[in-house]
């Protein structure tokens, strides 16, 4: 069985304001710290580039500087090192606000509230899904686990949690300083309703917003603040985690648009344009090594020894004969679009979307021959409405075509797949699937699905954990 990869479409992924790349943070080092090479981000504003990019202000007119004064949500910070004597403690269920990431691992639904931590759910039964309990992890987005050991992002640490009871996961370590600085709405006080105002990084996390008035001296054409357009909207659609159809290896499964994945004793995690690896042999993650990407990055999908990497630009392969030295192999190329990739025997399934800062290409379902991996190809496409998660379950696909809702097909031809649909539930905003013995879990703007396709032809809703606001 084939489950779903990981990552993000666009507006299911981080939203990495400008200034979040154009200050330093203060490297604070511990036994597990670890220190990255940055070069290899083409994005990444060298310290020198910045200091020629204020001496170019300087030298413009005072008339192309204006003072505005608005309302904003302004930044609580709170200092790295405070922030890394956290305690973390389950607390009881809470209520699903804006569910992300979903993940299964043996008989347990984990699902991410976007940026504030992890719900836990026995789902023995899926028509009756249980509420165990709620882990308070700021800036979390992603998930994987293995052998018990779950490991989740928060701000520029990787942490891990032994989950052997499940009701009381205990924290193994983390690694540090291996992600980039990133500021993040959904937490505490935030408001999509008022723009975001400038972050200083050199003033630690951003652990709250309160809305504010803010004054700025900015640019006459910039506008208020970098970023503030874009009112951290489409968050919520961040759904999905690690990679990986069946219980490999004692690892979970989790949908398509993962930025997360697990083979063998390495973890693989991805910035928009970076493939970073980890060493899980002893439980708490060790960073061995990055590698360029080239492209915008946004899921992942382990299989057949290798590496596929969905990105805005095209599909990427990475050999894994030496997991924690990723070798690349080939690439396929699109137009520029979010896209998802799950694969399956000679065969590997692309969604391309034009979504919010996906470009403005089609919305399409890719089909693509991976019989040769050194020169994947196009063999057939089909339009769609806006595509985003996607799995497989044999010759079951199971598509998000976004506000057109979830749609079902039979793909045993692989050029008559749209003359093959088996099921359609219009009116429901999908983001992501994970199919497994033969129960679909659905992600949307309402909540958390679960469908029983153990006949296709008759496939009937279970569950809906709702999301509450």
């Amino acid at each position: 069985m084939e489950g779903g990869g990981e990552g993000e479409n666009s507006e299911m992924k981080k939203i990495i304001p400008f200034w979040g790349n154009s200050f330093s943070i203060p490297n604070i080092r511990g036994d597990v710290s670890i220190q990255k090479n940055r070069n290899m981000n083409p994005y990444r504003i060298q310290p020198y580039l910045l200091l020629i990019f204020v001496a170019l202000i300087g030298l413009s007119s005072c008339q192309d500087r204006v003072v505005q004064t608005y309302e904003a949500n302004t930044p609580i910070y709170q200092s790295l090192e405070e922030w890394r004597q956290t305690q973390f403690q389950m607390e009881g269920p809470r209520a699903l606000e804006h569910p992300g990431k979903i993940y299964i691992y043996n008989n347990y639904l984990i699902v991410n509230e976007l940026y504030r931590g992890v719900h836990f759910f026995d789902n023995t039964n899926p028509s009756s899904p249980t509420a165990l309990g709620f882990l308070p992890v700021l800036a979390n987005a992603d998930i994987a686990i293995k052998d018990n050991v779950m490991y989740l992002d928060t701000y520029l640490d990787l942490l891990a949690f032994d989950i052997t009871d499940i009701q009381n996961p205990t924290f193994l370590g983390r690694a540090m300083d291996v992600f980039e600085f990133v500021s993040v709405g959904y937490l505490e006080g935030y408001n999509p309703n008022y723009p975001m105002a400038m972050v200083d990084p050199s003033q630690g996390i951003v652990v709250g917003w309160e809305i504010s008035k803010v004054t700025e001296e900015v640019q006459n054409n910039w506008g208020g603040c970098f970023g503030c357009d874009l009112a951290m909207e489409g968050f919520v659609n961040t759904t999905s985690s690690s990679a990986g159809a069946n219980f490999i290896g004692g690892q979970g499964v989790a949908g398509s648009t993962a930025r997360f994945a697990i083979y063998e004793n390495a973890l693989y995690t991805l910035q928009s344009w970076e493939l970073d690896v980890f060493d899980i042999s002893d439980r708490v993650p060790v960073y061995q090594r990055s590698e360029s990407t080239r492209w915008n990055s946004e899921t992942l999908f382990p299989a057949q020894g290798h590496l596929f990497i969905g990105t805005t630009n095209g599909m990427l392969i990475y050999n894994l004969d030496n997991p924690l030295a990723p070798v690349f192999r080939s690439s396929y190329d699109h137009i520029v679009a979010c896209d998802p990739v799950v694969v399956s025997g000679d065969r590997a399934y692309v969604t391309l979307a034009s979504l919010r800062d996906c470009g403005q290409g089609d919305n399409l379902l890719e089909v693509i021959d991976i019989s040769n991996l050194n020169f994947p190809r196009l063999i057939t496409q089909y339009d769609m409405t806006g595509p985003r998660g996607l799995g497989l379950d044999g010759n079951t696909l199971f598509i998000c075509d976004g506000d057109d809702g979830l749609k079902v097909y039979d793909r045993s031809d692989d050029f008559d797949i749209d003359n093959n649909q088996l099921a359609h539930f219009p009116a429901i905003n999908t983001y992501d699937v994970i199919p497994y013995q033969n129960v679909l879990l659905m992600t949307s703007g309402e909540g958390i699905y679960q469908y029983d396709y153990s006949n296709v032809n008759q496939i009937t809703q279970l569950s809906l954990i709702p999301v509450q606001n």
